[in-house]
């Protein structure tokens, strides 16, 4: 997982911080203007606490968007939530400023009727971060959902009804803020939502980590014990101000929880990365003792783990077998399903005998793979078997990239021809190859879309031209030296930007019989 902020998360991070801070400096300045000798000490105490509260939300929402680990569907209602929060608490400091200036009578209204919506939509996102994380399969909890969101629509409705009646608030000529008659009625909205909440965190508990649960109750308790004392006692105003400490005691949890989570997830990561790395050939001249060839291959996953790999092993005294693969997908699953592929192509190539035809290895492959591929992975793979002591290079491709190969030395050129599905698409397929009588010094080059597909910051591609020409930089080289050469051109092509594919690459180099 990638631990920068993409262009998109910058830009937003960007705009947040500009209207976030803004919004503490509208409040500062407006506490400024009005002077804190001329306001009562509990409109001091009430913008400065909704201050401080913007300041934490602003930190929590950038904070969210930064920590990759916790993007995505699972914090996306904690993250609406967390700014309704933060437009509550500016509002209500906003509301506290324009209290009492007849002249900014009609922004008192408009600015208190928001603060009116945040209300119940607060309690809204809350239900829908709850109910994100459980599969909610009852009943009675459809009827719950519809229950709220019916609510939450009728809230919306009387909060504009209030705007012609009053019936919540009304700000008076002088500019002076008033509760209308049935202000508690504000509060049903947020009360059947949290009822809502406690009935499915009650119903769904074993599917809730414990920290999700404290976080409900916290959730219901905290502003509803903040609500009774803001209609009791007049003058106080802290219910945003209480949510924004439950949303971020919910945040430090998240990340504590997460936190080890992710551990656990790195080192079982780390363990099965090692495997992968010890199960692919690697030791380097193979076979030393054989002279009639030489080969060299590596692989940098783009992810701890990788859907490529490369293998080669003798078959019999004879033969020899070269294998490049790609496995669809990114991660575990490809890793798993790229070991599954690895351990069929090599068991169907050493059962055979070295008349088999790579075809009918990738036919036979192809249909065991095809069985039980519930997640509908597939594999592309270019398998070839040289005869050592002829030359005679059979191979077959299933939807993998065109080798490259070059003559007595010279320079690379990409063999094209008709290409066939990838493993495991569909059972019964018949693959497609050929045959090259390969001569003394002749090599042919091997790799993985990883390669070609290389992109750099502005979204251009690496290519085949640019492969091409890193390899014929030395086609006589060393196959060492040939597979850093192109792995040099690819990293000055891409230079800092993120590797998204693995990139594999294997060279054979036939040096003939004495």
């Amino acid at each position: 997982m990638e631990n920068t902020m993409g262009r998109n998360d910058r830009l937003l991070v960007m705009i947040t911080s500009f209207v976030y801070l803004a919004m503490i400096a509208t409040c500062i300045a407006g506490l400024a203007h009005r002077g804190p000798d001329n306001l009562p000490s509990i409109y001091v105490m009430n913008v400065s606490i909704e201050i401080f509260a913007i300041l934490v939300g602003y930190i929590l929402f950038i904070s969210c968007i930064i920590d990759v680990q916790k993007s995505g569907a699972d914090l996306q209602w904690f993250i609406y939530m967390l700014n309704v929060a933060i437009w509550w608490a500016f509002t209500d400091a906003c509301s506290w400023l324009l209290d009492g200036l007849p002249q900014m009578r009609v922004l008192d209204i408009v600015d208190n009727t928001i603060l009116f919506f945040c209300t119940p939509l607060s309690a809204y996102c809350f239900w829908k971060y709850l109910t994100s994380q459980v599969m909610m399969t009852r009943p009675f909890e459809s009827r719950l959902n519809k229950l709220v969101e019916y609510s939450l629509l009728a809230a919306f409705i009387l909060r504009i009804v209030n705007l012609f009646t009053g019936i919540y608030f009304t700000v008076d000529a002088t500019g002076v803020y008033q509760r209308g008659p049935l202000y508690p009625l504000s509060m049903v909205s947020c009360l059947i939502t949290l009822f809502a909440v406690a009935a499915v965190a009650i119903a769904e508990r074993k599917q809730l980590h414990t920290y999700q649960i404290v976080a409900a109750v916290l959730y219901i308790a905290a502003p509803f014990a903040a609500a009774v004392i803001t209609v009791l006692a007049y003058g106080l105003s802290v219910i945003s101000s209480v949510i924004m400490l439950v949303l971020l005691l919910m945040y430090c949890v998240l990340n504590v929880t997460q936190g080890v989570e992710k551990a656990i997830a790195d080192r079982d990561l780390a363990v099965a990365s090692n495997i992968q790395k010890n199960i692919l050939p690697k030791i380097f001249p193979y076979l030393p003792e054989r002279k009639e060839f030489d080969l060299y291959a590596t692989m940098t996953p783009a992810k701890e783990v990788g859907g490529d790999f490369y293998d080669f092993f003798m078959i019999d005294d004879d033969h020899i077998a070269i294998v490049i693969a790609d496995v669809s997908g990114k991660g575990m699953p490809a890793a798993l399903f790229m070991m599954v592929a690895r351990t069929l192509i090599k068991n169907q190539s050493q059962g055979a005998s070295f008349s088999k035809d790579p075809k009918d290895v990738l036919a036979e492959v192809n249909n065991q793979l095809c069985e039980g591929n519930e997640m509908g992975l597939f594999v592309t793979a270019w398998l070839g078997i040289i005869t050592l002591s002829t030359g005679k290079l059979e191979y077959a491709s299933a939807g993998h990239e065109y080798p490259a190969f070059s003559s007595g030395g010279g320079d690379f050129f990409v063999m094209k021809e008709k290409n066939s599905p990838p493993l495991a698409t569909m059972e019964g397929m018949r693959f497609r190859g050929g045959e090259v009588e390969m001569k003394k010094d002749d090599v042919i080059y091997v790799y993985t879309d990883g390669v070609t597909e290389a992109t750099d910051a502005e979204g251009e591609l690496f290519g085949m031209d640019r492969m091409i020409d890193a390899l014929n930089i030395d086609p006589k080289a060393d196959l060492r030296r040939i597979d850093t050469n192109v792995r040099d051109a690819i990293d000055d092509f891409v230079k800092d930007a993120p590797q998204f594919d693995d990139i594999t690459m294997l060279t054979f180099r036939y040096n003939g019989t004495e």
